[in-house]
């Protein structure tokens, strides 16, 4: 019978006419009653098959298409539309099976060599997917370039190249690409949510929005905008905001993995780690590959000081995604949580490798490399200095500034910081904010931060002006603060969290100093102070090590207030209890290198029965408390004589009355914990080192009155710890006095402190006057 001659072929061609028409489900009942009565109906079935290929279901279309050339292979277009519908389907190796076929038959017309040219396309495309999935992205962006010569409008092929070029660093690139795939096809969603996301990491707050909006235009839920737009309400400070779309999202049940992370992301940034670390383990169990997600988790881990499962979670951040520079670089700060310094050091270096411009990993490695006892200290210097050559010194503005040049008038000084709460830094800055004399300065806070607390509220109290910058970007506060006129702008951070150093990479006022948090250089060239004393940097001995100017404080450079409703020591050493002698040391284990741990295995030799107690986060972990014990075996230290305790809060101060004599680390000394052993009446026995940071123990003592606990090398450290222990009688009689002592002398008279800060300010603004006004 001709196919011309079927009675249902009326039927089928009206069912193309409503089609046409857009009457689409009255054609769709047109050929499903034909194929009901007639199953094999050619013209029904690729009628059928190509309106639901136009519904965005190729798959489904496959039977139809291939039950109407079956029928009818006669027909031409019956072959180039079941290709057609394979290459949708992702069949790219059965479409060229299909289509050489047909041109065994003798179809020979344009329409052929277009859909080789799909083919060829859509195996190349699908290689690169597969290369790209498996992190090879040199491998995709080959195979991504080679579709595009072949069909430079092949839109996909735009679009993942414009994702790839991205993330590798090449953002402008990305974003043209991606930009150009929607000009081509802006009727798709996720084009248009990649846009926001590339848009967002730039930090073009307000055009990524727009992105995220307009894919939700085309689809109202749609998970990964609405995702996206939550991750831009956090970055803007809007919490509620942004949990009511990670909240829409996983209500909806569909494409939750991501809402799951980001919430597990912001609950973690406002201390609800609990809450994140079980958002972040539901990402994982829907999806165990998802790197991010890991990431993240890892961070919440190390948080709550469970240091091997975060170093086991960045490592599978890692094994999933090779070049996630972010997984590196956190597994460089579970590995110095737990003093495994090179290691650290490598995997910081790893991170930068991969990602030139990540300022935290930066940050990380110069922080890092001042722990360690085997990298010189000019190692550190030159790697701050990279970090100006690199990324800060480019930033500067070059500008006249408009602050009066007169050296008497009320000056505005700036603090900024992300500590501005209860933070080890705040016992040295609450007391010198609280103690500020108002009116010869004016004083502005820019708090980098997303919480506060109870110390935040009490330093409000203090600063005539408040401004929260998290979550401005840098060019935005650098604006601000020129607003706001200061004259002396003040880092409370250097490269720790939190940090705003390209801020004052960009010079917004014409003094700039860093004081208290870094301990060393920041290596920018912006930066014109560095406010210390001459006992952390002597003259003469530290100028080397410092890009900034040193400006020596006349006492001390900080002073020390200890924390609020802490128990009163024990009015005798513990040895009189015990009766035998224990040392302690409570600072972070990141900063006991092995020189320092052979010393103190010299001292409990030469020490009989005597006892070394060490607080140490994570060690509560099995296998972290097995690798440090095996590194204490092997530098001499007995382990039936070592007492390891977990770092908790409820520790803090406690365990100081369980050990008569602090020894500090070298050549790292310890700032906060030395201060809180003496305060809590235990000795610390120090090294005098040769920068700063291997002399804040100097500083500390002499400032104290106790210059005797001062060691010149590791051999008198070592003497100096046996005499004191050897000597019960003046162990009694300095632990007796030693709270008295501290509070009189100048670590802790905090007006005093305040006029020294105070009058290297207006040294400092009458110097850059003269010099001004000299400049004509």
């Amino acid at each position: 019978m001709n196919a011309h001659a079927r009675p249902n072929n009326k039927a089928v061609r009206k069912g193309l006419a409503h089609l046409d028409a857009g009457r689409v489900d009255s054609a769709e009942r047109l050929f499903r009653s034909v194929l009901k009565s007639e199953p094999n109906n050619p013209e029904a079935n690729h009628a059928l098959g190509t309106l639901v290929v136009r519904q965005g279901k190729p798959q489904s279309a496959l039977s139809y298409l291939n039950a109407a050339l079956q029928a009818d292979p006669q027909q031409g277009q019956h072959w180039f539309s079941f290709v057609e519908a394979l290459l949708m389907a992702g069949a790219a190796g059965d479409a060229r099976t299909i289509l050489e076929r047909a041109v065994a038959r003798g179809f020979s017309t344009p329409e052929i060599a277009a859909l080789k040219l799909r083919i060829d396309c859509a195996e190349l495309y699908r290689a690169a997917l597969d290369h790209h999935a498996a992190g090879r992205l040199n491998e995709a962006e080959k195979f991504y370039t080679a579709v595009l010569r072949a069909d430079p409008g092949h839109v996909e092929s735009l679009y993942m190249l414009g994702q790839l070029a991205a993330r590798t660093e090449r953002v402008q690139v990305g974003l043209q690409l991606i930009r150009e795939a929607i000009r081509l096809k802006g009727d798709i969603p996720a084009f248009h949510c990649s846009l926001g996301d590339v848009l967002a990491e730039c930090g073009e707050v307000n055009e990524a929005m727009q992105a995220f909006q307009h894919a939700l235009a085309l689809q109202p839920a749609f998970p990964e905008a609405q995702t996206g737009l939550g991750n831009l309400y956090r970055s803007r400070g809007d919490f509620e905001a942004a949990m009511a779309q990670f909240d829409a999202v996983i209500a909806g049940g569909v494409n939750t993995v991501k809402a799951h992370n980001s919430l597990g992301v912001l609950l973690f940034d406002i201390g609800r780690r609990s809450e994140a670390i079980a958002h972040l383990t539901e990402a994982l169990r829907q999806r165990p590959d998802f790197a991010e997600a890991h990431n993240n988790l890892g961070n919440a881990l190390l948080e709550g000081g469970r240091l091997d499962e975060a170093a086991h979670h960045y490592r599978e951040a890692i094994r999933h995604r090779p070049d996630m520079a972010a997984a590196w670089s956190n597994l460089g700060s579970s590995l110095k949580a737990q003093g495994r310094i090179t290691e650290a050091i490598e995997s910081y270096q790893t991170a930068i490798r991969l990602k030139p411009m990540f300022i935290n990993a930066h940050n990380s490695l110069i922080m890092l490399l001042g722990y360690s006892a085997e990298v010189p200290h000019e190692i550190l210097v030159n790697q701050a200095r990279q970090f100006d050559r690199d990324i800060a010194a480019s930033l500067l503005r070059r500008r006249e500034f408009a602050n009066a040049p007169d050296p008497d008038r009320r000056l505005r000084i700036g603090y900024v910081s992300g500590d501005f709460r209860d933070h080890a830094v705040n016992y040295f800055f609450e007391p010198l904010v609280r103690h500020h004399q108002k009116a010869d300065f004016e004083f502005f806070a820019y708090a980098n931060m997303n919480t506060e607390d109870a110390a935040t509220a009490r330093l409000r109290d203090g600063f005539d002006h408040w401004r929260n910058i998290v979550s401005m970007g840098d060019d935005a506060v650098a604006d601000l603060i020129e607003a706001d006129g200061i004259d002396i702008l003040v880092d409370l951070s250097g490269h720790m969290a939190a940090n705003r150093l390209l801020v004052f990479a960009r010079k917004p006022a014409p003094i700039q100093a860093t004081w208290l948090g870094f301990t060393t250089t920041t290596g920018v060239s912006a930066i014109d102070y560095r406010i210390t004393d001459a006992y952390v940097d002597p003259p003469g001995m530290t100028e080397h090590l410092n890009t900034e100017t040193l400006w020596r404080l006349p006492a001390t450079f900080c002073c020390y207030q200890p924390r609020a409703g802490i128990a009163d020591p024990i009015d005798h050493p513990p040895r009189d209890d015990n009766g035998f002698t224990t040392f302690g040391c409570f600072n972070n284990f990141t900063k006991v290198s092995d020189r320092t741990l052979r010393r103190w295995a010299e001292i409990l030799n030469h020490v009989p029965d005597s006892r070394l107690l060490l607080e140490i986060v994570g060690i509560d972990s099995e296998a972290f408390r097995r690798e440090t014990e095996a590194r204490l075996e092997r530098l001499g230290l007995p382990l039936d004589r070592v007492i390891l305790e977990p770092r908790k809060r409820s520790n803090q101060y406690v365990l100081y009355n369980k050990i008569d004599i602090a020894l500090d680390p070298f050549p790292f000394n310890g700032g906060t914990t030395t201060l809180d052993a003496l305060w809590m009446t235990v000795p610390v026995i120090a090294l005098a080192g040769e920068h700063f940071t291997a002399r804040m123990g100097v500083s500390i003592l002499n400032n104290i009155g106790l210059p005797e606990l001062i060691a010149a090398d590791e051999a008198a450290y070592v003497d100096l710890a046996i005499g004191l222990a050897s000597d019960p009688s003046r162990l009694r009689a300095m632990r007796g006095n030693l709270r008295q002592q501290m509070s009189a002398s100048r670590m802790m008279d905090f007006a005093a402190f305040a006029r020294d800060m105070e009058a290297a300010y207006r040294a400092m603004w009458r110097k850059w006057c003269a010099q001004r006004l000299a400049a004509g």
